[in-house]
């Protein structure tokens, strides 16, 4: 009986070392790969060997220049559960996880497109138990927000803005530290210009286990 203890307890901590040793390169190669510029884990692999020290965006370019990878972090920085990939794109894509109250993870990966116009090309959620991807949908994660910047008269503003060629995108920043999401609208005008549409330019997205919830809305440069 004792000896079936102490086997039953390796086990468990096997068990635990392992899942708690997951950070977020491993997360990036177990994603599907529709979620990951379209890579297969084997592209992903690769690019995590050659790029997992990178402490900058030469060190990137560095890595695709002489590594025959297309992609490469930008920013990867495990402590803190976040990474960033530069490449073959225009654009970037960043991932962040948070740890849920029960146990789980939540994995974000976005991806920022640009041509001329930066724009959400996609963000993806995910919770994680330690074995399955789960897609958790992005409108029951984030709230919409898009209309909020307005001042009063949106209508107006909408066709103000049409008539003199002036859009505005709503782009999102993941955390490398701390948890919440910020939201930044605009991105295509100075803000001068945009103060007479709206109220502000920026959301911070505040974390609500799994959720983000609103927040006051601000400029900012």
């Amino acid at each position: 009986m004792r000896q079936l203890k102490v086997i039953f307890f390796l086990v468990l901590l096997a068990s635990s070392v392992s899942g708690y040793s997951q950070n977020i390169l491993d997360y990036f190669q177990m994603l599907p790969d529709s979620s990951v510029l379209g890579l297969t884990a084997g592209e992903r692999k690769k690019i995590v060997e050659v790029s997992k020290d990178n402490k900058n965006s030469e060190d990137a370019m560095q890595d695709i220049s002489l590594r025959n990878v297309l992609y490469s972090f930008d920013v990867v920085d495990i402590k803190n559960g976040f990474l960033k990939v530069i490449g073959a794109m225009e654009g970037h894509l960043q991932m962040c996880y948070w740890n849920l109250k029960n146990g789980n993870k939540l994995i974000a990966v976005y991806q920022e497109g640009c041509g001329p116009e930066c724009y959400v090309e996609r963000f993806d959620f995910y919770n994680y138990d330690g074995k399955t991807f789960t897609v958790r949908p992005y409108e029951k994660t984030v709230p919409e927000i898009y209309d909020d910047f307005f001042k009063a008269d949106k209508a107006k503003a909408l066709t103000d803005m049409e008539t003199l060629d002036i859009s505005a995108s709503l782009l999102f920043e993941l955390p490398r530290t701390g948890k919440n999401i910020i939201a930044k609208w605009g991105n295509t005008e100075d803000k001068e210009i945009y103060k007479e549409y709206a109220k502000g330019n920026r959301m911070v997205l505040l974390w609500d286990d799994g959720t983000f919830k609103k927040s006051d809305i601000y400029w900012s440069e």
